[in-house]
């Protein structure tokens, strides 16, 4: 990891190797409807609850909010959730 670090801040500058910290809110007054938002998430990082929360705020047309953990086997289940 420490290498992949390295070689990320010497190729494309320290900017892509900080923690993303953006609010659920700006990330999604920067989406678009019909584009999913994808988050790629590092190990212990849930998301979910801001995600619900902005939800309940009625946000969102629907609640609860359609979510998949991407594993081995979880193509179906996104897609059913994009289309």
């Amino acid at each position: 990891m420490l290498a992949c670090n390295m070689f990320i801040k010497d190729v494309l500058t320290e900017e892509y190797i900080k923690p993303v910290t953006d609010f659920i809110q700006d990330i999604y007054d920067e989406s678009l409807p019909n584009v999913p938002i994808l988050y790629l998430l590092s190990a212990g990082a849930d998301p979910t609850g801001s995600i619900d929360d902005l939800a309940k705020k009625g946000q969102f047309k629907q609640f609860p909010t359609g979510k998949v953990s991407m594993g081995e086997e979880q193509e179906i289940p996104a897609m059913a959730l994009i289309n």
